[in-house]
């Protein structure tokens, strides 16, 4: 009896600590979230980024890669504009939030890079 007794208490204080450790890291990653610096609003008043010319090679070089998002691997296939277009606002969210390129791929974008995003997704997101 006692033993199983033990083997529940067991059980209970590893959920236990397994909950405090999901709280305690929901809570950094918030922390972190709300210390990035905003995009520059008044950069994009005079910042006038194109897709081909700007937003396109970004995409092309860091996204449109084997194994991320071109034609067969389950994900957006960011080597047809229509989709950098249909998912404009995600692409901006996860280039902005660092989620995208994911830690590990070797790829990044720069601070510039992201701000032509944001802009070129605040104008509107134009196929220009």
């Amino acid at each position: 009896m006692k033993a199983k007794r033990s083997s529940q208490n067991l059980q209970w204080a590893l959920i236990a600590s397994l909950a405090a450790i999901l709280l305690i890291s929901i809570s950094c990653a918030s922390e972190s979230e709300d210390q990035l610096p905003p995009p520059s609003a008044v950069r994009c008043e005079t910042s006038n980024p194109l897709l081909s010319a700007d937003v396109s090679p970004i995409i092309q070089q860091n996204c449109a890669v084997a194994g991320c998002h071109v034609s067969g691997t389950g994900r957006a296939d960011f080597t047809i504009k229509d989709n950098i277009l249909q998912y404009a606002s995600t692409i901006m969210a996860n280039t902005q939030s660092g989620f995208m390129p994911p830690a590990g791929s070797g790829r990044s974008i720069t601070a510039t890079q992201k701000e032509l995003i944001y802009c070129w997704v605040t104008k509107g997101a134009q196929d220009n």
